[in-house]
């Protein structure tokens, strides 16, 4: 089971400013001004000494803590967040076969992640030896703010690549807005000039 499954019920403290040094009292004391020190049950890491989680023995201890936005002791800083699932599958669509994985591969790298596979997806059985015109790329990104680098479409070879990142708030794309999907946009449509966003008659741009 993936990492971040098993800890889903827990809450990461990152070490963003301060002394290296984890002080594993002074964290759990900390803990105890947001909620009791008895609703606290484990406190571990997974070897990186500036990542910290913590699993709370109730639902509404985990929410009080989620609520801080940081936790400060002394001169340390640790950002308070609930555990991220850092290797993403992104979906490209549009994609012939007859485009590369290593191109694909190279895309993928400029979106400030680690490329850990590219692949076709297939068909349904019985015809799963057939590849779809669907890239699936598993790629490793250090943070849920570098999510915002991975766009939501890209032009390739004059294909207009749609992108579909696992977990993303659904993004509509004909207008580039978050929220809705293209089945769902009220969005204006120019007849004149095709360009989302207004419908004048007269619309004089090219």
């Amino acid at each position: 089971m993936p990492v971040h499954e098993l800890l889903r019920e827990a809450v990461l403290l990152t070490l963003i400013r301060g002394s290296e040094r984890i002080d594993r009292t002074a964290i759990i004391t900390a803990l105890g001004q947001i909620t009791t020190i008895t609703n606290i049950d484990s406190l571990g890491n997974l070897g990186d000494l500036s990542e910290w989680y913590v699993i709370f023995k109730t639902k509404t201890a985990r929410e009080d803590v989620l609520k801080v936005p940081e936790l400060k002791i002394g001169d340390q800083t640790f950002l308070i967040s609930e555990p991220y699932k850092h290797v993403k599958i992104v979906r490209l669509l549009n994609l012939p076969t007859s485009v590369p994985d290593e191109d694909i591969r190279t895309i993928a790298s400029n979106w400030g992640g680690v490329v850990l596979s590219v692949d076709a997806e297939r068909l349904p059985r019985p015809f799963e030896a057939i590849k779809s015109f669907v890239r699936r790329v598993r790629i490793r990104l250090p943070s849920r703010q570098d999510e915002n680098k991975v766009p939501i479409s890209f032009r390739f070879g004059g294909f207009n690549v749609t992108v579909q990142l696992e977990g993303r708030e659904k993004v509509c794309y004909r207008c580039k807005l978050a929220g809705h999907i293209k089945a769902e946009c009220t969005a204006l449509k120019c007849q004149k000039c095709y360009e989302v966003g207004h419908d004048d008659p007269s619309c004089q741009q090219k």
